[in-house]
């Protein structure tokens, strides 16, 4: 079908092109059918030089040229340089061409030959530039000389620089990304014998510099963009993921692109940049390969998510404490309280709601299918060494508390099973009701100084434990 709906574009476009021969070929007959148009014979009349060095231009008039397709010089095809009229058209000599007859076909299987040959000649190229002795990958190299329109290639050590521009007084080749060095640098021209290869230097330098990393990603999130930005990026070649080579990459000189394997399991990997003979590798990144929503993370929002329920027993309620930053993602702000109840109070001093978030997705989380019937809360926690109870709220009636929890001065990943652990509370409940919170306690510990440090709260649909997560869900009570 593509290739039907192909050809007729072909044929419209040749209508179009046919229309402005017809207004200034006064011999053509008006009253021709579309498939007759398109059907005439082309005929060489003649060429003009009838000698031609490879890589040069060569001139045909005739009839009817307008409609050929493809150009051939014997057997080996040449360029269509360009289609002047239905009686001119050009041709450009390939570098591998051979003495040959220049014939001509159309898409409708019409032909015409040139009554005698095009004489082949192979000039001989000079480089009169000094070489230099090295260059930096992607660098630019200027040659001078003369015949240079002849010469179909640059070679360092193995691989083919490109070509960024090529006369025959000039080229400009392009320093490719190669190693080891030295290596040999050479140009490569035709004759009539075959391809010829000159040598330009034996011991040419390339030289590579390193990608400068500004920062790896502390975590990568399904179907994400990997960006990792740094200085001459674009000298990476390869790209692995754990001990997957990534095949589907970008690079920028400051930036590379990459997204994650579908494949891979929630854990930790390493990413591997690839450059010449030579890698840069992170620590391991930690990889979640699930559907994440992310409610609060104290980067996007602040302090004002959180509310005050017993102002005298807050020492500190602030953005970020004494702690370092949670392992990731990556992140500069978590929510950081002090308390001190003076009393065996067993009130909420802080708590935080979740119809502050501006995701409004956690409302869905009791609805039939929503995250695959299994929505489990994750945050992180950092007690610093103290014993602070957490009270996680549902609707006003449904409640669930981790007593007295002491992270040992450790960034925890807590994962709680909601329907797990609220059973009875149903989506109509728990969306009327609009009361999700998770509430900060002293929880009867009188003159006892509690620290809660808390960030990135979130909902998937699996406990994350392949990047550290801990269920206490049997926990709450």
């Amino acid at each position: 079908m593509k290739k039907m709906i192909h050809k007729r574009i072909i044929r419209i476009c040749c209508l179009l092109l046919t229309v402005a021969v017809l207004s200034c070929d006064a011999e053509t007959e008006v009253d021709q059918t579309f498939e007759e148009i398109l059907g005439a014979q082309p005929a060489i009349v003649s060429f003009s030089p009838t000698s031609a060095p490879i890589q040069s231009l060569v001139t045909i008039t005739g009839s009817n040229l307008n409609f050929v397709t493809k150009a051939y010089i014997g057997t080996i095809e040449a360029e269509i340089y360009s289609r002047e009229n239905s009686k001119i058209l050009i041709i450009k000599v390939p570098a591998n061409a051979v003495n040959g007859i220049i014939r001509l076909t159309t898409d409708s299987d019409k032909e015409a030959s040139a009554a005698s040959n095009l004489t082949i000649t192979y000039p001989v190229p000079e480089i009169t530039t000094a070489i230099p002795g090295g260059s930096v990958v992607n660098e630019n190299i200027t040659l001078e000389g003369n015949n240079l329109q002849v010469i179909t290639k640059i070679t360092f050590g193995t691989v083919d620089g490109v070509m960024e521009f090529q006369d025959d007084r000039t080229i400009i080749v392009r320093t490719p990304n190669t190693a080891p060095s030295p290596m040999p640098l050479t140009y490569s021209y035709n004759t009539v014998a075959g391809e010829v290869t000159v040598s330009l230097s034996d011991s040419f330098v390339i030289d590579i510099p390193s990608p400068e990393v500004s920062g790896f990603p502390k975590s990568v999130i399904k179907d994400t963009p990997v960006v990792i930005s740094g200085t001459d990026m674009n000298l990476v070649t390869g790209v692995l993921f754990g001990t997957t080579v990534i095949t589907d990459f970008t690079v920028t000189p400051t930036t590379i692109t990459f997204t994650a394997p579908a494949a891979l399991p929630t854990g930790f990997y390493p990413i591997t940049l690839v450059y010449g003979e030579s890698t840069v590798v992170s620590d391991p990144v930690a990889y979640i390969n699930r559907n994440v929503q992310t409610y609060f993370n104290f980067e996007a929002q602040g302090m004002e998510v959180i509310t005050v329920g017993q102002a005298a027993q807050i020492s500190a309620n602030q953005l970020n404490g004494t702690v370092l930053q949670a392992p990731f993602p990556s992140s500069t702000n978590y929510h950081h309280l002090r308390m001190l109840s003076p009393t065996d109070n067993g009130s909420s001093i802080a708590f935080m709601r979740f119809s502050f978030a501006t995701n409004v997705t956690w409302k869905t989380i009791f609805d039939p299918g929503a995250f695959n019937n299994n929505p489990v809360l994750h945050f992180w926690l950092n007690t610093n060494n103290t014993t602070p109870t957490l009270r996680l709220y549902m609707t006003s009636a449904a409640s669930k508390k981790l007593v007295h929890y002491n992270t040992n001065g450790e960034w925890k990943l807590v994962a709680v099973r909601l329907r797990d652990l609220f059973p009875d509370v149903t989506a109509s409940d728990f969306v009327s009701g609009n009361y999700m919170r998770m509430n900060y306690l002293t929880d009867n510990q009188a003159n006892m100084p509690l620290e809660v440090n808390a960030d990135w709260f979130i909902i998937t649909d699996e406990v994350l434990t392949g990047v550290g997560a801990i269920d206490l869900t049997n926990s709450f009570n």
